[in-house]
């Protein structure tokens, strides 16, 4: 028997298909409880829109600028494609990649510990912390991090063999492809290989590493210059993230925020994860002055340190910024030596786990019972159907917000920029406007263009504060053009399935074009 066959066979064991079932019940039912609702982030729709020129050949950032990788632009395509325009059927399909992940991180845990109750609840650990209304999205930190968990998994199990380390380097390669920021977790790698192996075995891996990383990146370098987008390309990947990570908005006060939320969330999976923590401290210290070194360069404890560094270098306080170190804590879970405290963990990931099932089955279930018309009540997608009625033939639509409704009508933004808040950062401006992308009064170019429908709000929240747009545009468009009129969407506006996070500043402006 082959070791593939061995693996497969020890994977379609008994034990094994209760775990998968258990972590895909627990997905399913804890990730749809808002199904129903349609927008939670907005991050998702710009997504959606920036990828939708892919069928035609177009490369990304061609003609719809996002700051995310290609292969990210290029997955989002991908899985959009079985979807048809049903961001029902596009939610569900990200629930299975936080299923796989879930997945990756049992048989990971599993191939260090043995132990199918540990690594089992390792992985309902992270799920539960991911059942957060902010996690119920399909962020690029999702996406990277099922390449990111694969190459650990390689590590555990292969972490010997010097050929393995050419595919670990293509899946942080193409980690790194989805979201720029993935690439300083190959530093925890190259410092805990340091203690394990010889001079000339490190320097072979790391040639490996090295090799498999270039390759994908190499391939996209030579693609964007091909077409005479290498510029954007390079604004794309280190431009404009240093200007993004050089805000410097992250702080500590904001983790106290987050640790508060999920204390309110639930008490027990908070007490559980600070029990965790303090578990692993505590018996870190104890073991400090003997195995400095080993506790210094382990793989585990250093992807932790740098799970939190990336909040940190992120610098805008996003929670989907700590989906890294969520994913790694899990991992501390093998840590624990201690019979008594091990179960004591164990007993408050049970109670934590029933708690939150108990609080979302129903809803999640009556969701995925009538997924069928969850979109017909979504109302932008009510208001795209209206804005769709105004046109015979085709039409252009010129978004600043709300972009979910280019993507139920399948169309391109008329503006370059697609994230609305991407309108609001000088240094995306600045260097979008230095490469002749946009011009340095965009916005008032674009709506003297007079594209057939302009949707904009006039007043956003940015970073907290309640902010009017007026000092970029006037949103109220037939005021001064005559040529518009105004729509009336205070149904849309009202609707209680359009946003979880309530904006009683945000309005939902749409203006078409007279015939």
């Amino acid at each position: 028997m082959t070791k593939l066959e061995k693996y497969l066979e020890n994977s379609l064991n008994t034990k094994n298909l209760f775990a998968y079932l258990g972590l895909f019940l627990f997905t399913i039912i804890t990730q749809n409880i808002y199904l129903n609702i349609e927008t939670i982030e907005w991050d998702v729709a710009s997504y959606l829109v920036a990828s939708q020129g892919i069928e035609n050949g177009v490369l990304p950032n061609q003609i719809q600028w996002e700051s995310k990788g290609p292969i990210f632009i290029y997955l989002y395509y991908i899985f959009s494609l079985p979807a048809e325009n049903t961001l029902v059927v596009f939610k569900l399909i990200n629930d299975l990649i936080l299923f796989i992940i879930s997945l990756v991180l049992f048989k990971t845990i599993l191939s260090k510990t043995k132990e199918y109750i540990n690594s089992f609840l390792s992985s309902i650990l992270f799920l539960s912390i991911m059942s957060q209304v902010w996690a119920q999205s399909g962020y690029s930190e999702i996406y990277s991090l099922l390449f990111l968990s694969l190459s650990y998994f390689i590590i555990t199990n292969y972490r010997f063999n010097n050929l393995s380390y050419l595919l670990i380097g293509v899946l942080f390669s193409i980690s790194s492809l989805i979201n720029q920021g993935t690439v300083i977790f190959l530093l925890p790698i190259l410092i805990s290989e340091l203690t394990l192996n010889s001079q000339r075995t490190y320097l072979r891996k790391v040639i490996n590493l090295g090799i498999g990383f270039t390759i994908p990146h190499l391939f996209f370098l030579f693609l964007y210059l091909a077409n005479d987008l290498i510029e954007i390309y390079l604004a794309t990947y280190l431009t404009i993230p240093l200007g993004y990570i050089q805000a410097n908005y992250a702080s500590f006060y904001e983790l106290f925020v987050f640790s508060r939320e999920l204390m309110e969330y639930n008490l027990y999976l908070y007490l559980c994860l600070i029990s965790l923590i303090f578990i692993n401290l505590l018996n870190l210290l104890k073991k400090y002055t003997k195995k400095t070194k080993l506790i210094i360069f382990d793989l585990d404890n250093l992807n932790i340190i740098f799970g939190l560094l990336f909040y940190f270098i992120g610098s805008h306080n996003y929670y989907h910024h700590l989906i890294y170190l969520v994913f790694f804590i899990s991992f501390m879970m093998n840590k624990i030596n201690f019979s008594n405290q091990k179960k004591f963990i164990y007993v408050l990931i049970f109670i934590s786990s029933l708690s939150i099932l108990q609080n979302s089955y129903k809803e999640s279930f009556n969701n995925l019972l009538n997924i069928n018309s969850l979109q017909q009540n979504y109302p932008l997608y009510n208001l795209a159907n209206e804005i769709d009625s105004y046109f015979i033939d085709d039409y252009d639509v010129l978004s600043f917000d709300y972009n979910l409704i280019l993507y139920y009508l399948d169309k391109p933004n008329f503006s370059y920029i697609v994230h609305p808040s991407n309108h609001f950062e000088e240094f995306i401006i600045e260097v979008l406007s230095d490469l002749d992308k946009v011009n340095s009064d965009y916005i008032t170019d674009l709506i003297n263009k007079e594209p057939d429908v302009i949707i904009c709000n006039p007043r956003m929240i940015i970073r907290g504060i309640p902010t009017e747009i007026s000092s970029l545009f006037n949103c109220e468009v037939s005021d001064y053009n005559k040529n518009y009129f105004k729509l009336d969407t205070k149904k849309y506006k009202n609707d209680e399935n359009l946003n979880y996070y309530f904006d009683p500043y945000k309005e939902i402006s749409v203006f078409i074009k007279k015939g």
